[in-house]
């Protein structure tokens, strides 16, 4: 696959060149026709473990976003789209997005508790299970893991866990 990619993308840009030269196109946006404010880059990339995206913009000065984009499509960036004024980059990457990585709560697997990656609104994958049947617990408790309950430190997830295992 690393392999094809830079085979893929150098026959893009040899077809688009012949393209532009035979149908009299300017091949590039030049300096005098877009002014001074630079070229953004669209990011986005596809976490495979929590099945998340992640988008980020950067922008470049007009001379420097050729050099660039050639660069990211070395280091496995794909070109989704490009246009005069910007282009959007897409890679898969392994693991979790960085809110995963940072955040867990405590919330319902099934009919016991669960630990999962993320947070409630934007749930990633479970953590771990905590063999504590939801049923034997007040309601009030049960709906507060239905919404989930965010840990901020390893040490509030020990301290929720270990009030519900007594």
């Amino acid at each position: 696959m690393k392999k094809v990619v830079p085979v893929l993308l150098f026959s893009l840009v040899l077809g688009g060149t012949c393209l532009w030269l035979t149908l009299g196109i300017p091949a590039l946006p030049s300096i005098s026709q877009r002014g001074n404010e630079g070229y953004s880059i669209i990011f986005t990339t596809f976490h495979s473990e929590c099945q998340h995206k992640e988008v980020s913009t950067e922008s470049y000065p007009s001379p420097k976003w050729a050099p660039v984009l050639e660069d990211l499509s070395q280091k496995g960036w794909m070109i989704a789209n490009f246009a005069t004024d910007h282009a959007e980059l897409q890679k898969e990457a392994e693991g979790l997005c960085h809110q995963c990585r940072e955040n867990e709560f405590v919330g319902i697997y099934g009919n016991e508790i669960g630990v999962y990656a993320g947070s409630p609104e934007i749930p990633g994958p479970l953590k771990q299970v905590i063999p504590v049947k939801i049923e034997q617990l007040p309601p009030a408790e049960i709906q507060d893991l239905r919404a989930g309950i965010i840990c901020n430190e390893a040490q509030d997830k020990w301290q929720i866990l270990e009030g519900y295992q007594n």
